[in-house]
């Protein structure tokens, strides 16, 4: 594709039609097969107990997991699986589908801004570029946060470049101030301030391309409505974790930073940015040198060259900053992936145009000769990720391992003639696999066990006052590791008489993790 033989694509819905269709291919194809895995189920579990448990604000302002508050991520996500679930039905592909439809939000994004920079050639290049990053196929799979994160971080960042950057009257760069401000806020909402450097960025960028500090008064108007909307949650969340007895699972921001020895990985996470976001991040080479500037008497523009010139150092800019903070691994920069795709639609957009001749050449080779080879290689890569990689990931599912132990449960309630509701105790393993008990209450549901539920204790295996459960229990508890989860409670426990004792089914294995179900009789 050439912007001599492009005109077809001059109509925007040609365009999306294709961008949706290479979403389709890439990121709802074979979604809902396997069972939740990794860390889905931090995600999902959340979700559904606002679901169940649906009585008020409260209990949609704090995420809990097995009955215990979860505030290591903000609620976006599991509002967004809550109410895909509503639409779709509580199944793996509604839980997953929140994570494809940001990515193809993404895309469609992508266009839509690289259409209003560079034309449509531009836009359609940077729908496609966004939907085809190999990066991104992982996130975009699975009932994880960064696709929706990475979604309003997007979204965030390129509305704060036009109200910063473009010359509108007061009315139009208001409103996009507030766009800004919303996306600036449902990153927040989502994964806390882990986007933070992304909004810094494109501020300090417009300021250094423009060489002027005005554009810092629209950036501080949609920074300022999105700390007011976050503030508004923050204070409700307080409000209502104040009428709760319970110690929420918390976790700081600081874990991700400044790891002892990581200091050569937090100096390399340039190159490792780089190279996560091929072959997208080659477009941050154009908007640099004497040829940039030459091309925009040749039908670029100073103002589409202003924009490109500001994408590219925001990208820039967020990479230091994440480095700044402390930040070792390229996955963390995820954020920033939003910014590069507007760039291949300005580099592709010049094709035949307005490149010089030396700079086609090296964008031409970049390309492999035309735009449409990279899709034509990345589509089947991308099928051959999900039947091979990610067939191999999700069948690590603890689902039926969960179905098991339910199984085994009934087995041991049946014979023991129990018709009390069955508390299950959990902690280093609801840490590991969710997924497992979460299987394990569904099963449960099958099999007609009324009243099973799982409860999370927090330090199960050293302080924590099991006498408050009455009745028979069962713990679910790890057997890996040195010592293991079982092992510290058996050490803790055994001094005090109780009859705890091991089931005679054996060890339970969940990828790598091992597991078995121990049984509390009743107290006397």
């Amino acid at each position: 594709m050439t912007n001599r033989h492009a005109s077809r694509w001059h109509d925007p819905r040609l365009a999306v039609l294709a961008i949706l269709a290479v979403c389709a291919a890439v990121y709802w194809v074979g979604l809902g097969s396997g069972g939740f895995h990794a860390t889905e189920g931090h995600r999902v579990i959340p979700a559904y107990e606002m679901l169940d448990h649906a009585g008020g604000i409260g209990d949609w302002l704090v995420p809990r997991m097995f009955e215990q508050p979860y505030l290591r991520k903000p609620p976006g996500m599991p509002w967004a699986v809550a109410l895909s679930t509503e639409v779709l039905g509580r199944t793996v592909f509604a839980a997953r589908a929140v994570s494809a439809l940001s990515m193809t939000l993404m895309a469609l994004a992508a266009f839509w801004f690289g259409r209003r920079w560079f034309g449509p050639v531009g836009g359609l290049a940077a729908g496609l570029a966004q939907a085809l990053m190999p990066v991104l196929w992982e996130s975009g799979r699975a009932a994880e946060i960064e696709a929706i994160n990475m979604l309003a971080a997007q979204v965030g960042a390129l509305c704060l470049v036009e109200a910063m950057l473009r010359r509108h009257e007061l009315a139009r760069w208001a409103w996009w101030s507030v766009a800004a401000a919303l996306g600036i806020a449902a990153s927040v909402l989502a994964k806390g301030p882990a986007s933070l450097p992304v909004f810094l960025g494109v501020a300090a960028a417009c300021v250094i391309v423009t060489r002027s500090a005005k554009p810092l008064g629209r950036a501080g108007l949609a920074l300022s409505l999105a700390f007011s909307i976050v503030t508004v949650w923050l204070l409700l969340t307080v409000g209502v974790l104040n009428e709760t007895s319970a110690e929420p699972v918390t976790q700081s921001p600081s874990a991700f930073m400044f790891e002892p020895g990581q200091l050569l990985a937090i100096a390399l996470l340039p190159l490792a940015a780089f190279a996560q976001f091929m072959p997208v991040s080659l477009a941050l080479l154009f908007p640099w040198g004497p040829d940039a500037k030459t091309e925009t008497g040749r039908g670029l523009g100073e103002d589409a060259w202003q924009v490109g010139r500001v994408l590219a150092v925001a990208f820039v800019a967020t990479i230091v900053l994440f480095m700044a903070f402390g930040v070792r691994n390229p996955r963390y920069t995820l954020p920033a992936a939003g910014l590069l795709p507007p760039l291949v639609g300005m580099v592709v957009s010049g094709l035949g145009v307005w490149l010089t001749s030396k700079r086609e050449g090296i964008a031409r080779l970049m390309l492999l000769g035309r735009p449409w080879v990279w899709i034509a290689l990345l589509v089947p890569a991308a099928w051959a990720y999900i039947g091979v990689i990610e067939a191999d990931r999700r069948a690590t599912s603890g689902g039926n391992a969960g179905a098991l132990a339910a199984g085994m449960i009934a087995d041991w309630a049946r014979d023991e003639g129990i018709d009390n509701p069955i508390p299950v105790l959990a902690d280093h393993l609801i840490e590991a696999r969710p997924e497992v008990l979460l299987a394990l209450e569904q099963e449960a549901d099958r099999l007609g066990i009324d009243g099973l539920r799982v409860i999370w204790v927090p330090g199960l295996s050293t302080d924590a006052d099991l006498s408050v459960v009455e009745g028979p229990a069962v713990l679910a508890l790890r057997t890996d590791g040195s010592p293991s989860e079982a092992d510290a409670l058996w050490a803790e426990l055994g001094s005090t008489g109780l009859p705890l004792a091991p089931t005679d089914s054996g060890v339970i294995e969940v990828h790598k993790y091992l597991f078995q179900l121990y049984l509390w009789p009743v107290n006397e």
